[in-house]
């Protein structure tokens, strides 16, 4: 009897350690889901280096409420007006609104100072004068490769919010977005609505020029995986004009399956390092 009761006691005392270990082990496993972080820059970078180009040069394009002040090429070319449509009218400024297209494949066509290499056109569609809030911007992008990346998207949609001489304000809605790699065939999908301020002389004033954006978006990485994303408005992402990459800003990044972590840009220096943070450990990670 005694015997019996040193095994049961025995065995217990080892099922015991069994569950702890397994316990203890689930508090100190590290979460390092990265490819829904390094997707989601992927994505957004590239489709947030559009908005502040695109209105740089309608700016300098006459007709869209701006005044021509550079030379020809870094205006947009007039090519067709689209079909009458009232819905697109803003305080009946246009009845039938034009369409312009800018050519990145001609060199100075191209008002990126980020040093990609960009091919491809875009065709713009403007409702009303830029700096009146309600007017749009409908962009399409056709045959758009940034460094190696193609980009596509059914349409961005940029609606003027406000605008002074300091800034323009703008939501923008990416509606289907697709990246396909090239080299190693894969493909991301990704849509969001953000609220953009673009600096055009930098914030503060005198600095670089400077977009700083925030709201949500929803993206399928590479491998299949959902995943969604909330940028607070209280930490908003910082992109230079000048950089590449998402330099500054901190949002949340929850992929399908796993927690949210918080995804940390760093303090402003361009660079492709950033980090995420979750069940308190924090993974390093490359913003392409």
């Amino acid at each position: 009897m005694i015997k019996s009761f040193k095994i049961v006691f025995v065995l217990g005392c080892v099922i015991s350690l069994f569950f702890v270990g397994c316990r203890k082990k689930e508090t100190v496993e590290v979460d390092n889901e990265t490819q829904s972080a390094v997707d989601n820059a992927v994505a957004d970078q590239e489709y947030m280096a559009i908005v502040p180009s695109v209105s740089g040069h309608a700016i300098n394009t006459k007709g869209t409420g701006g005044t021509k002040m550079m030379a020809s090429c870094d205006t947009l070319t007039w090519i067709n007006r689209a079909t009458a449509d009232t819905s697109l009218n803003v305080n009946n400024k246009y009845i039938v609104p034009p369409i312009y297209e800018l050519n990145l494949t001609t060199a100075c066509a191209n008002s990126f100072t980020d040093q990609k290499l960009r091919t491809g056109k875009w065709q713009i569609l403007i409702t009303g004068p830029l700096k009146l809030a309600g007017s749009q911007m409908i962009i399409k992008l056709l045959n758009h490769k940034a460094s190696n990346i193609s980009y596509a998207c059914d349409s961005m949609v940029v609606t003027t919010v406000s605008s002074s001489t300091f800034a323009t304000s703008y939501n923008v809605k990416l509606i289907n977005g697709v990246c396909t790699g090239a080299a190693t065939p894969w493909v991301i999908k990704y849509s969001y609505n953000r609220t953009y301020t673009y600096y055009r002389v930098g914030n503060p004033a005198n600095t670089l020029p400077v977009l700083e954006c925030y709201g949500t978006a929803n993206g399928v990485n590479r491998q299949g995986r959902a995943f969604s994303v909330n940028i607070p408005q209280t930490s908003p992402l910082i992109k230079h004009k000048a950089c590449q990459f998402v330099d500054k800003g901190i949002m949340e990044l929850t992929p399908d399956g796993f927690k949210t972590r918080t995804v940390d840009y760093g303090n402003g220096v361009c660079d492709d390092n950033a980090t995420f943070t979750v069940n308190g450990s924090t993974v390093a990670f490359k913003l392409k």
